[in-house]
């Protein structure tokens, strides 16, 4: 199988890594709606999205990519993307300097995974 390690990410990985991104943004939006693990619906969907998210990244590592980049990348589109959710959907306020502050460490954090 193609890990990918001579042209950079392979398609599956490149694919896995977008499933492992969207389920981790749909368990951290259920969080709210799990009334503290009070209402079981929501904490069995959150709980098992979370399952399903690291089963996928222990896929991805499997195949061979390397924790030290996966992990950054989750790092800096994981908390972007939860702040729009969370503006969106459960209307909380997001002052442009927390956001500015937000997207500044995560092109930092993305710059140090390509450092050497």
């Amino acid at each position: 199988m193609d890990n990918g390690s001579s042209t950079g990410l392979s398609a599956r990985a490149i694919l896995l890594f977008i499933g492992l991104i969207a389920t981790q943004i749909a368990a951290v939006s259920m969080l709210p709606k799990t009334d503290g693990f009070a209402s079981l619906r929501w904490t069995g969907a959150c709980l098992g999205t979370y399952a399903l998210s690291f089963w996928i990244m222990s896929t991805i590592i499997r195949e061979g990519q390397p924790l030290g980049l996966l992990v950054p990348l989750m790092s800096a589109v994981i908390p972007i993307a939860t702040i729009i959710v969370g503006t969106l959907v459960y209307h909380e306020p997001a002052s442009m300097l927390r956001i500015g502050l937000l997207v500044a460490a995560c092109i930092l954090v993305s710059v140090a995974t390509v450092v050497s």
